[in-house]
């Protein structure tokens, strides 16, 4: 049902060149002249905290200001996006989110706001693929197994996501619906507390994103079923698609971005230094082998590429959720 849509654009993505120019000529001012607050909408250990931190160092060095990652999850991200929302758009509070801040609104009724209106993008910085997991010791050990475990034990699985309304509870969604098996969602305040359950055995399979997940699948306490993209995830080849393990999913294909942003009355200057501020810290060379190792597929564009992505994305997933009837119960 998504690969229609997402997959060409994912694609185009990750054969597109790091793009770094620089947009802060007439930056003007003397922004910024204190810290400034990256927000991630999520709890520790998924891919926009992950992505938040190992970012901000770089941000930091080259915005001459401590850049401080803030941990504000809840209401599949919707909390800490309304408060980056609110904000004064001054550049010294930012958003650091996934596909989650623009998707979580599409899915409540009545639609809270609107993000891509309510945002301007400083820049996509990677794009994420998704993977199912499920603990070390579950006994459907390929993810042929699982389907046929799952059609067995109907209506008696539960799936953790890293929230209502995410993308990841999306993936859930789609695989009942594109295969008929009836799974319970189970939703978390993000990807870190949903792999912790899924130790703790109070769920059975996660659709997790791959940094959260990677950590766990080295460490050999969960194992990974499939990944959700349509290609064979770089980091872990052996690992089956969806979409090439049965008929009824060859079309699945659900996947993530990351992204900083502000709010819409933001000014040019401070979008400026901060856009120049994470290309300068995303092509370090110590950082770019360990995103490439957590699954961070980079993509540094600029402000206007960035809104015109964000409006497109917004658009395709929100034609997504309507055929899927997804609907949060924040």
């Amino acid at each position: 049902m998504a690969a229609a849509h997402a997959a060409p654009t994912r694609r185009a993505l990750l054969a597109a060149p790091l793009l770094l120019p620089s947009f802060a000529r007439a930056q003007g001012g003397t922004y910024p002249d204190r810290p400034v607050t990256m927000v991630v909408p999520f709890a520790p250990g998924g891919s926009p905290d992950i992505a938040a931190r190992l970012i901000a160092p770089g941000m930091s060095a080259a915005l001459g200001q401590t850049v401080v990652v803030e941990n504000r999850a809840g209401a599949g991200s919707t909390i800490g996006t309304r408060s980056v929302l609110t904000a004064k758009p001054d550049g010294y509070t930012v958003l650091m989110g996934s596909i989650s801040f623009m998707m979580a609104p599409l899915t409540m009724d009545p639609v809270p706001f609107d993000s891509a209106a309510s945002f301007r993008v400083v820049s996509l910085l990677a794009t994420v693929p998704y993977i199912l997991v499920v603990r070390a010791d579950f006994p459907a050990r390929t993810i042929a197994e699982f389907h046929a475990y799952a059609a067995a034990h109907a209506g008696k699985l539960n799936y953790g996501s890293a929230g209502n309304g995410t993308p990841l509870h999306l993936g859930g969604e789609l695989y009942r619906l594109m295969t008929g098996t009836g799974m319970t969602h189970v939703a978390y305040r993000g990807t870190g507390p949903a792999m912790a359950d899924l130790l703790a055995g109070n769920v059975q399979m996660v659709f997790a994103d791959l940094p959260g997940a990677a950590p766990h699948i080295r460490a050999g306490t969960v194992r990974p079923l499939a990944s959700l993209v349509q290609d064979r995830l770089a980091a872990f080849p052996e690992v089956p698609t969806m979409a090439e393990s049965d008929p009824r999913l060859k079309d699945y294909d659900v996947y993530t971005w990351t992204m900083l942003s502000a709010p819409k009355a933001t000014p040019d200057a401070p979008i400026a230094r901060l856009r120049d501020a994470l290309a300068k810290a995303a092509r370090e060379p110590a950082l770019q082998p360990r995103l490439a190792e957590l699954g961070f597929a980079l993509v540094v564009n600029t402000p206007a590429e960035g809104d015109a992505y964000l409006a497109r994305e917004q658009a395709k997933w929100g034609a997504i959720i309507k055929q899927a009837g997804i609907k949060a119960d924040f």
